[in-house]
């Protein structure tokens, strides 16, 4: 009734003040995309109840968690966006400024299609400017809106998987183009809620029929539909989209025309309508509930009875099949990207265009792997059943190329979905975690960059300040590149912990901007992996170079020539478990955190293995590392000699190849040495790989030589100290010993003993102290 709207407008429109009485009034102009970031942020971390009587909201943080949706800070986006869209708007008239398209796959709450509005928006006007359209002088605040608004229209496109960020990622761009004298800014043509990972093209549907393991990458014997019947439906779209695009919003009529016209475009009977219908169940074989999609007779004609109103197919079974596809599709929000953005592929006339896609793409995509493992158990069900109904899309439906190894990770399908919609010569920036540049498991990706964009420059930073809500230790980097070119050399620049650092070019002159080539980084990590180390200075480089071109991989047939690996999982193998006891038959079962460099401990320990169990686990003692760990660490990589009556689980990896225990001695000094540790961190984010480790360049020593018995002496010292290693007068021998192994002069030790700031500096003089003696 009339006092409930009277009461809602006004908890809307004003607030209470901390002290005095009255209420003061809202002003939504002030609000700024920071905000609204922060809102949507919040609305994530709430759910619709699902029961009766439960409250209409639940409070929980997983589905942020589970999309791995974080507000990315202004300091990033405007950075990250100018670095992106300088190339392409350089020495441009304002009228090819202003037939830029740029995306953002993921946009969330509108953050960088806001910067990008700005920036695209002051570099027209600064071209108008330069070429004598306008007068700096003369340029007022309602010219510069008025920009902003046909930026917005022509220029910005968006997607996101959840509708209200497509809400609030509107609201932003309103708030970033309101006009006094103009109704809001028409955007629902070009901000859209879908799944910007799960969709197809007409050479995707052409390929193969959707869905179903035992078909995937088959092609068809005969094509489903001529190219030609397309055309037609994609010239009109295109037509009617550029109108709504180019039409200025001059009154709320023009706005309401526009909403009109794209809602008949987006009508199921529309001309691109049953078209995507056909699309829709193409993706849908692969998410059809219960499994069992149509074969691929049914598929062809129901592909058939969609496009001509034909099918040899009754009625009452085609209806079923194409309502459920229908579901499926809503359910899952699959978008084709030439039907969405029809004006991006295809000309005036329906036929591809010769340089189609975007001309940049942005953005901060979620960092999350898909495997649904969290939520309650219902929800964990479910989202494990969506996990893997997109594993099998990304693996079997030919449209993803790159191989994504053991776990799909939602960052590498954005990167590839980028490269696949960018056009030649266009530009993509990414916020990425920094496991993207150093993760075994991203090996392919980084190899397919390199092979098919030319990486600009890569930018990183660490979380230890917060800049996401997540954990303190991780990393994470953002990249640029443009594509159709290979990369041979890329710019890199790290260690920044605040953002404001980008744009201060104070901090600029204390940060080395170090070029990296692609042979330098073949030589470091091999030809299919290419991890770029996080080097901050140019000393760094020298040692690298050094070290890389001297010493052999661990892995190395010239070299030591042995392998790490897990023995047992603590979830996998529970089952052989049993409570640890003091003096017990069965054998204890060490955990990553039972590890400290050169020593072993019981203290602290779980399980045992059951009398019985059958695992095998050899009965020698062997080398073993800590595999979670983080570079800002004490140390990174701490290994230990496991007894042999002990078995360890997955925290820890350990020696697999047969080696002599006096080797075993003097490869845990190496792995436990600053020098190792320094050479690691250039690659770790959380986790010391077996991939990582296999790439450590080692000096294979002579067996019979005096350095090999020094050091395996020096090792069994340090295990059988009752106190830590470091405190030994052995232990900075050791550390001495490596550095000359390895090569270093004194001004080499020196700054790497610099990278390690929780050691103390006791340590590190006595370290440099016996160095120089030698």
């Amino acid at each position: 009734d009339d006092e409930v709207m009277a009461k809602a407008v006004l908890a809307i429109s004003t607030t209470t003040p901390a002290r005095g009485a009255g209420r003061n009034r809202i002003v939504y102009r002030d609000l700024d995309v920071e905000e609204l970031g922060a809102v949507y942020e919040h609305v994530l971390e709430y759910e619709p109840a699902s029961r009766d009587g439960a409250p209409p909201l639940n409070h929980t943080r997983d589905l942020r968690k589970a999309t791995g949706t974080f507000y990315t800070p202004r300091s990033l986006t405007a950075y990250l966006v100018r670095e992106t869209l300088a190339p392409l708007v350089a020495n441009r008239a304002a009228e090819e400024i202003l037939a830029l398209r740029v995306l953002d796959p993921a946009m969330g709450s509108g953050a960088f299609l806001v910067a990008a509005c700005a920036h695209l928006a002051d570099a027209a006007e600064e071209a108008l400017i330069r070429d004598g359209q306008w007068h700096r002088s003369d340029v007022t605040a309602a010219d510069r809106v008025m920009l902003r608004r046909e930026v917005a229209q022509r220029c910005l496109f968006g997607v996101d998987l959840n509708p209200t960020a497509v809400q609030v990622a509107r609201l932003s761009l309103w708030l970033t183009t309101l006009a006094a004298d103009r109704p809001l800014t028409f955007l629902d043509h070009r901000l859209v809620a879908g799944n910007s990972l799960v969709g197809a093209t007409p050479d995707d549907v052409r390929r193969q029929p959707g869905g179903g393991r035992s078909r995937g990458r088959r092609s068809q014997p005969s094509p489903l539909f001529d190219s030609a019947e397309l055309a037609p439906a994609l010239q009109h779209a295109v037509h009617a989209r550029l109108q709504i695009a180019n039409q200025a919003d001059e009154s709320a009529a023009i706005v309401r025309t526009k909403e009109d016209t794209l809602a008949a475009l987006q009508s199921s009977d529309g001309p691109l309508g049953r078209w995507a219908r056909v699309f829709d169940l193409w993706c849908s074989g692969w998410f059809w509930p219960n499994g069992s999609p149509p074969d691929r007779g049914t598929f062809a004609e129901l592909v058939d009875l969609l496009l001509h109103r034909r099918s040899a197919l009754a009625a009452r079974t085609a209806a079923p099949l194409l309502e459920r596809a229908e579901t499926t599709a809503a359910q899952h929000r699959f978008l084709h990207w030439p039907f969405t953005f029809p004006e991006v592929f295809s000309d005036d006339h329906g036929d591809p265009l010769a340089d189609a896609g975007f001309d940049a793409i942005i953005g901060n995509p979620p960092w999350d792997m898909v495997r649904g493992d969290s939520g309650d158990s219902t929800t964990r069900r479910t989202r494990r059943d969506e996990a893997r109904s997109l594993a099998d899309f990304v693996r079997e439906s030919g449209i993803y190329r790159i191989d994504t190894r053991a776990h799909v990770n939602r960052y590498q399908l954005f990167v590839e979905r980028a490269l696949q919609l960018a056009r030649h010569g266009g530009r993509i920036g990414f916020v990425l975690p920094g496991g993207a540049i150093t993760d075994g498991g991203s090996a392919p990706l980084r190899v397919h960059l390199f092979d098919h964009a030319r990486l600009d420059s890569v930018v990183g930073l660490d979380n230890r300040h917060g800049i996401f809500p997540i954990h303190r230790s991780v990393r994470f980097v953002l990249l640029t590149c443009t594509t159709g070119q290979a990369t041979e050399a890329v710019r890199c620049c790290f260690g920044i912990s605040h953002p404001e650092e980008l744009d201060n070019p104070a901090a600029s002159d204390r940060r080395a901007t170090i070029t990296l080539t692609r042979a330098f980084l073949s030589r470091l990590s091999g030809d299919d992996d290419l991890a770029i180390p996080e080097i901050q200075t140019h000393a760094d480089v020298r040692i690298l170079e050094q070290i890389s071109a001297r010493y052999p991989a661990l892995s190395s047939p010239d070299g030591w020539n042995v392998a790490f690996g897990r023995e047992l999982n603590a979830t996998d193998d529970r089952g052989s478990f049993v409570p640890f006891m003091e003096d017990g038959p069965g054998r204890p079962v060490l955990e990553g955190k039972q590890i400290e460099p050169f020593r072993t401990s019981l203290e602290g320990c779980r399980s045992q293995l059951a009398d019985g169990a059958r695992v095998k686990v050899p009965r020698r003692p062997r080398l073993a590392y800590r595999d979670i760990a983080s570079a800002t660490n004490r140390l990174t990589l701490i290994a230990a000699i496991v007894p042999a009556d002990a078995v360890t689980t997955h925290t820890l990896f350990c020696l697999k190849t047969p080696l002599p225990l006096d080797a075993q001695h003097v490869l845990c000094a190496m792995l436990n040495s600053f020098v190792a540790n320094y050479l690691v961190r250039f690659r770790v984010n959380t986790h010391v790989t077996v991939s990582l480790v296999s790439r450590l360049p080692v000096p294979l020593l002579d067996p019979d030589g005096r350095a090999f018995e020094r050091l395996s002496s020096l090792a069994r010292t340090l295990m059988h100290s009752p106190t830590a290693a470091e405190q030994q007068p052995e232990y900075v021998e050791l550390q001495a010993t490596v550095a000359r192994l390895y090569g270093l002069s004194k001004a080499d030790l020196t700054h790497v003993l610099t990278t390690f700031p929780l050691i103390p500096e006791e340590v590190k003089r006595r370290t440099l102290a016996i160095f120089s003696e030698s």
